[in-house]
């Protein structure tokens, strides 16, 4: 009896390099070259693309496609969207003539526009240093991702809780209860206006 149980690992790399390959043939005409896939935690993004971030033993480099786990609990469509924008950046780092820096430049965009995603910087244009996107309901990438159906990545992370700084208690305003005039002390000071003769009170207190 088989079976067909895959760890984790294997589930969420297998299905990575399917959903690029499959992407690969319909809107990058077999031409972009395999990558190290790695999920990373990095605040604001939901993926990235390194360039050469990867040595082989041999000397051989490898480019890098990051998603990020916290964001992958979106549909499944959308996560997908990020790996081909990532996709989009590995096609001008080998064919094209990408920016410094991480700038998103126009020749990029029209490289998004192609596959059927509409780059938004949140600000009504389509270059920077940060840009998203859309997808073009009607577009290639709607249609690669529908003839990829079923189709899923299923592990995700939930965010991290933030933790609270603790109060710098050095720091306490204390005012005036006559003129409102402030202070910063530690708390528990005794602070007397100098004009009101009147004792500062701490804000906690």
């Amino acid at each position: 009896m088989t079976s067909n149980y895959q760890t984790p690992t294997a589930e969420t790399y297998a299905g990575l390099e399917k959903a690029f390959d499959h992407f690969n043939e319909r809107l990058f005409e077999n031409r972009l070259s395999p990558v190290m896939f790695t999920l990373t935690r990095k605040r604001g993004a939901h993926g990235y693309f390194w360039a050469e971030q990867f040595n082989h033993r041999d000397g051989d480099k490898t480019h890098e496609i990051a998603l990020n786990p916290q964001t992958m609990d979106r549909e499944i469509g959308a996560v997908l969207s990020t790996l081909v924008h990532e996709m989009t950046h590995l096609e001008q780092e080998e064919f094209g003539k990408p920016s410094k820096n991480g700038h998103h430049n126009m020749a990029w965009a029209e490289l998004m526009m192609r596959v059927g995603l509409t780059p938004d910087n949140g600000q009504g244009g389509m270059t920077g240093r940060k840009v998203s996107h859309t997808i073009d309901a009607d577009g290639p990438f709607a249609a690669a991702l529908a003839d990829l159906m079923p189709f899923d990545i299923p592990y995700f992370t939930q965010p991290r809780e933030k933790v609270a700084a603790k109060k710098d208690l050095s720091k306490t305003k204390h005012t005036c209860p006559s003129c409102d005039a402030k202070a910063w002390a530690k708390m528990g000071s005794r602070l007397i206006c100098g004009e009101c003769n009147e004792q500062l009170v701490g804000e906690e207190e």
